[in-house]
């Protein structure tokens, strides 16, 4: 399958296995799925929103647990083959250790590869993103490729809408250093030992992914 599955079956990107996102209600829950491409035939694609929670270890910081994501998408077929459209990954921000005032979140990186094999479950480019008074708006790691792999089976939730749940991981991923950060971008490198190398990281994911035909 694809990401969301992991018998039949991408994350990105980890970062409980409830809903993920509490305060949107239930007929929102597919809000954000996108557009279909041109010349596409509704009847072949579905959306798939796919709610987790993660724990993340990178550089210096360990065992940080991330706040709630989001994470929409479409797939089907165009001219007969298989075919994906990125929707939207929102997250919720948690106060990064080592930075005063400071929090975290993970935002899209710009390419994801939902399509499943015996590999992997999907793949996601991500970014940390970070929010302080004393630093820029814009102030990043560079892009962190995830590649996420099945940590056991994938269970049947419930058939209506048809819901299923999974554990993946990736402890192979980099964690580039900041950027856009400003005079400080040196020092926050410092306080969360980054950049940091493969091997060194850890990415922790469970995910209940609902899946709607269009």
């Amino acid at each position: 399958m694809k990401i969301a599955l992991a018998a039949a079956a991408v994350a990105a990107l980890a970062l409980t296995a409830t809903s993920a996102i509490p305060a949107r209600a239930a007929d929102d829950t597919f809000a954000a799925c996108p557009a279909l491409p041109a010349g596409a035939d509704p009847g072949q694609w579905r959306c798939e929103v796919l709610d987790s929670t993660a724990t993340m270890s990178f550089g210096d910081v360990q065992d940080l647990p991330l706040g709630p994501m989001r994470l929409t998408f479409a797939e089907g077929q165009l001219d007969g083959r298989y075919a994906q459209v990125f929707g939207a990954l929102r997250s919720e921000p948690v106060a990064v250790p080592g930075l005063p005032r400071a929090t975290v979140r993970l935002g899209y990186g710009g390419h994801s590869d939902f399509q499943s094999n015996d590999e992997r479950k999907g793949e996601i480019d991500l970014v940390a993103e970070f929010d302080a008074p004393y630093l820029p708006r814009d102030c990043a790691t560079g892009v962190i490729h995830s590649v996420l792999r099945a940590d056991g089976p994938t269970e049947v939730v419930s058939t209506d809408p048809l819901t299923l749940k999974f554990a993946t991981h990736d402890h192979e991923l980099a964690v580039p250093a900041t950027e856009n950060c400003g005079p400080l971008g040196r020092l926050v490198d410092h306080r969360l030992g980054l950049p940091a190398a493969s091997g060194t990281n850890s990415y922790a994911q469970t995910t209940t992914v609902r899946l709607r035909d269009y």
